[in-house]
């Protein structure tokens, strides 16, 4: 096994014990150089698309013009349903979702086959992700004015997408310890960071916080689409029952 396959391989065994801060893993040469590679490129590719669309976003109206909300589809601002997935609301959010996104990219894209047709599946599990999170989220706050910006949603879906890879090769069920994991660590991470945001913007008398609705849309997405955007079925017999604790 070389260097960078050995980056990407204890990448994907941290997600399959759901444990997704790889931080350590990201400080690694042989990471980067994982990700520049056929597994890596297109999250590596929208990365980039990402920081240049934040410098845009500053000089055009910044979250107020590119969130969405249901006030802005009211007002016909309909590309802001494509607009607030890579609109983000200031440098930390951004990079708190592009070095998420650099961790998970290569984990999906090794179960989504190789070459045009990789990147065109993952670019439909991004899309379709981050709308399924602005459906959820809209479908909650119809008449809301509060304008929703990040590529969070869209990002939750590679990680449920990413929940059901197989260290070891193919696809697991849903009724997997793997996947029942990576959703134990989905809800913590989220109501950890649902109560920091809450504190932060209480104590800064500010509006707005977590968009948990779209993160949690993204990812049942992925976790019900990644069988079929890999073409796999589950190799692992559907009877597993989930861990306790």
């Amino acid at each position: 096994m070389s260097e960078e396959t050995a980056a990407v391989g204890t990448t994907l065994q941290r997600a399959s014990d759901g444990q997704l801060g790889l931080g350590a893993d990201l400080s690694k040469p042989a990471t980067w150089k994982a990700l520049g590679r056929e597994h890596g490129a297109p999250g590596l590719a929208l990365f980039g698309l990402l920081l240049v669309t934040f410098v845009v976003e500053l000089t055009q109206g910044g979250p107020d013009v590119w969130g969405l909300s249901g006030q802005a589809l009211r007002d016909g601002r309909w590309t802001t349903l494509v607009s607030h997935i890579f609109a983000h609301a200031g440098l930390a959010h951004l990079l708190m979702n592009t070095s998420a996104l650099l961790a998970l990219s290569p984990i999906v894209l090794i179960r989504l086959g190789a070459g045009p047709a990789s990147w065109l599946r993952y670019a439909t599990l991004f899309l379709f992700a981050g709308w399924a999170g602005a459906a959820l989220y809209l479908a909650l706050h119809p008449f809301g004015a509060v304008p929703m910006v990040g590529a969070s949603g869209a990002i939750c879906g590679l990680w449920g997408a990413a929940a059901r890879v197989d260290f070891d090769g193919g696809i697991v069920p849903l009724r997997s310890r793997q996947v029942w994991k990576n959703v134990k660590a989905f809800a913590k991470t989220n109501v950890i960071l649902f109560l920091v945001l809450f504190a932060i913007v209480r104590v800064s008398g500010g509006v707005g916080g977590l968009a948990w609705e779209a993160h949690l849309g993204g990812f049942l997405f992925g976790l019900f689409a990644m069988p079929l955007l890999s073409g796999m079925r589950p190799e692992r017999p559907d009877a597993e029952s989930p861990d306790e604790g």
